[in-house]
């Protein structure tokens, strides 16, 4: 296995890992605000919990998706490159996603638990893929 397969790999597996996670503290939280009757909690987990079911829909979808490594160092740069622009692409798209959790939990404060939990997602998203872009970056030659 090459480089720009290696690290594919290891982002499905981080945003697999990311996902198992969001699945046990929202439903712990969700499960906490029902229990306490807190709207907060209880907003902030179901949130959490519909983002990792996102994020494991994604990593099966790459899994799915997964071609055979490249045989040749342009094939691998091609690829890197290719992974390069969608890991960036989906940083920008993350801040996004923080900014409208932001604006979200700002606005409307009955809803301040789904808009926490957005821009904790969308700032896990843009550390995960800021890194790997990066990463990619580097085996694409630069």
């Amino acid at each position: 296995m090459n480089d720009v397969r290696r690290a594919q790999w290891r982002l499905l597996a981080e945003l697999a890992a990311g996902a198992a996670v969001s699945t046990g503290v929202g439903m712990a939280t969700w499960r906490a605000g029902r229990q306490g009757d807190n709207g907060f909690l209880k907003a902030f987990g179901r949130q959490t919990v519909a983002w990792a079911v996102v994020d494991a829909g994604v990593v099966a979808f790459g899994v799915s998706r997964r071609g055979p490594a490249p045989d040749d160092a342009d094939s691998a740069r091609a690829l890197a490159r290719r992974m390069r622009l969608l890991t960036a692409a989906n940083a920008v798209a993350d801040v996004g996603f923080a900014a409208g959790g932001l604006a979200l939990a700002r606005r409307r404060p009955a809803r301040r638990g789904e808009g926490a939990a957005i821009v904790l997602q969308g700032l896990f998203l843009l550390w995960l893929d800021a890194r790997h872009a990066k990463r990619f970056h580097a085996l694409s030659g630069g």
